[in-house]
């Protein structure tokens, strides 16, 4: 049987990447704007891309970890 339960330090790990990615994400965008060169324009949106991707892939790990945190400090 695999266990939802997260250790916190897991919780916590998790939340500083996922702000990390919204930071890259952030900066990156507005790097866009500035970039000229289509090349490295097209790199640039493609990261945007996959940085939204895995911000998203990981919102369920971020629900269930915050889920899994939540129950158990409420039976302490």
């Amino acid at each position: 049987m695999k266990s939802n339960q997260f250790g916190v330090h897991e919780i916590t790990d998790l939340r500083e990447l996922s702000n990390f990615k919204w930071a890259c994400l952030t900066q990156l965008e507005t790097q866009l704007l500035q970039v000229q060169n289509p090349v490295l324009k097209q790199l640039l949106i493609e990261s945007a891309e996959q940085d939204k991707l895995t911000i998203t892939n990981m919102q369920p790990f971020l629900v269930s970890a915050s889920e899994s945190f939540m129950h158990g400090e409420g039976s302490m």
